[in-house]
């Protein structure tokens, strides 16, 4: 299984991002290319045995969702792997998007009904949750939290 940046971030970037993920069941090896700023590159190949589980989170980066009861969501899902090390995780990628209206306030739910009428949600929870998923399974692990720090 392989797993890159995708092509509009690169695009958007001018390439000066990228990170692939490579995950070799007969190796029993994860590999995870990295490259910054066109000129720094680096690639760190973790056997299956020093994974101890992979790390699956939300968070809302929607600035609205602090200013306002009834807000649009911006999802971001971000997938990692935690290592058998203590207190070493490694970030793979986020997965952004779109996300969905939701009313926080007093207010009942009609007063919003142009919001949820006009509703759009990406598919990013869908795609990293099966990402997650198939990672967890290749690899034998659990998929657990990241650490907040």
């Amino acid at each position: 299984m392989e797993a890159a940046t995708a092509w509009r971030v690169r695009l958007l970037t001018l390439g000066m991002l990228f990170r692939r993920v490579t995950v070799d069941p007969r190796l029993q090896t994860l590999t995870v290319d990295s490259r910054y700023a066109w000129l720094f590159a680096r690639r760190r190949k973790i056997p299956f045995a020093k994974i101890a589980a992979i790390t699956y989170g939300y968070s809302n980066l929607s600035p609205d969702s602090y200013v306002s009861w009834g807000h649009d969501s911006f999802d971001s899902f971000t997938v990692g792997l935690r290592l058998k090390t203590p207190d070493q995780e490694i970030h793979l990628f986020n997965f952004v998007g779109e996300g969905t209206f939701s009313n926080d306030g007093p207010l009942p739910d009609w007063m919003y009904w142009q919001e949820f009428t006009y509703d759009w949600t990406g598919s990013q929870e869908k795609e990293s949750r099966l990402f997650v998923d198939v990672l967890s399974t290749m690899v034998g692990v659990k998929v657990v939290p990241p650490r907040v720090y």
